[in-house]
């Protein structure tokens, strides 16, 4: 085994805190950890992480010479926001761990496959983002802001609505996030339609769907659904998966939920859909553009429900993230294979 130093890179600032460093530290001698800084009070947390960024990026403008040696040292990386051309940045990268699901990011960054193993955190936010699916389901179907809106302005009004049990939800991408919201919705009575990019294949298991589809068979299930969820993954082929054939393709009165990208779904169809009946409501938590510009018409159309990218629960989520990476850390020192690879070439990034 080498004894040359296995400099860790700590991307996201949220985990350069002491008890982080000193864990990862504590995985094997020759592990050194550095960090990427920002500036104080510097607003990143709340950019949107889909694009890679300028290097140093508006919030670690002070910070441009530190930053540039970190990368130019880095094997190892754990980030979520990534600056552009990555790899002339960090030459020595040779592992990214992402903080979430998404990897469109890095591959835009110009991560190279046959060099850098790329990880993501899928599965760790799973639980938390099908808790908010459901949310929002019951949130339109039970009629609960009328109710709201009905006891500010002291009426006595009643808002009977329709059964959760019984409905058919239709989960657009059978990853971690899907197979929770499957799971969730069995659990309250609904039958579970889904569409996975390995289905047909020999061998692919459905999960907790009672009904499995390809993605050319995405319109035949929508055609089924009284609620369709979106949490597949942001690649090419899934850009605008939700266009307006595919909302002409769905029951009247569907209930869309978009947890995934904001880029899997047209959003200058869903005010026609609306218009037309195709659509009842729609819950959105990611956007083409984040922020979401103050002048889309999204934010003034009736039935749409509007969450800043945040369907996810914070109280566990860095920690959960963090076991996961110490853990992969552990393996790559061993030479083991890595939890949460992502197979970048199939999922279509070049």
């Amino acid at each position: 085994m080498s004894s040359d130093p296995l400099v860790v890179c700590i991307g996201y600032p949220a985990l350069q805190e002491a008890r982080f460093v000193e864990r990862l530290r504590a995985v094997d001698p020759r592990v050194e950890v550095i960090t990427l800084p920002v500036d104080e009070g510097g607003d990143w947390l709340t950019m949107p992480p889909d694009r890679p960024h300028e290097e140093p990026p508006p919030w670690a403008a002070g910070f441009a010479a530190q930053r540039r040696a970190a990368l130019a040292r880095a094997e190892v990386l754990v980030q979520l926001h990534t600056p552009g051309r990555l790899m002339e940045r960090a030459p020595h990268l040779r592992w990214l761990q992402g903080m979430g699901a998404g990897v469109d990011q890095f591959a835009a960054a110009g991560v190279s496959r046959d060099r850098v193993v790329v990880t993501n955190a899928s599965g760790v936010s799973a639980d938390s983002i099908s808790e908010f699916v459901i949310a929002r389901l019951l949130q339109v179907w039970k009629r609960l802001p009328e109710a709201e809106q009905y006891q500010r302005q002291h009426e006595y009004t009643r808002t009977y609505r329709r059964s959760f049990a019984g409905s058919v939800i239709g989960i657009v991408g059978l990853g971690a996030i899907g197979e929770a919201v499957a799971q969730r919705a069995r659990a309250l009575g609904c039958t579970v339609l889904a569409t996975r990019r390995s289905a047909g294949r020999p061998g692919v298991d459905a999960g907790s769907a009672h009904e499995l589809f390809t993605t050319a068979q995405l319109h035949e299930m929508l055609a089924r659904c009284d609620a369709v969820v979106v949490s597949a993954p942001a690649t090419p082929e899934t850009h605008h998966l939700i266009d307006r054939a595919a909302f002409e393709a769905m029951k009247p009165a569907t209930v869309l939920v978009n947890v995934a990208r904001g880029s899997l779904v047209d959003e200058s169809a869903i005010p026609g859909a609306l218009a037309s009946g195709q659509l009842a409501a729609a819950a959105l938590d990611v956007f083409e553009v984040e922020p979401l510009p103050v002048e889309s018409p999204l934010w003034d159309l009736d039935n749409v429900f509007i969450s800043a990218h945040s369907s996810v629960s914070v109280d566990r989520y860095l920690d959960d993230v963090f076991d996961l990476f110490e853990d992969n850390l552990q393996r790559y020192v061993r030479g083991e294979p890595l939890r949460n690879r992502v197979d970048m070439q199939a999922l279509g990034f070049a």
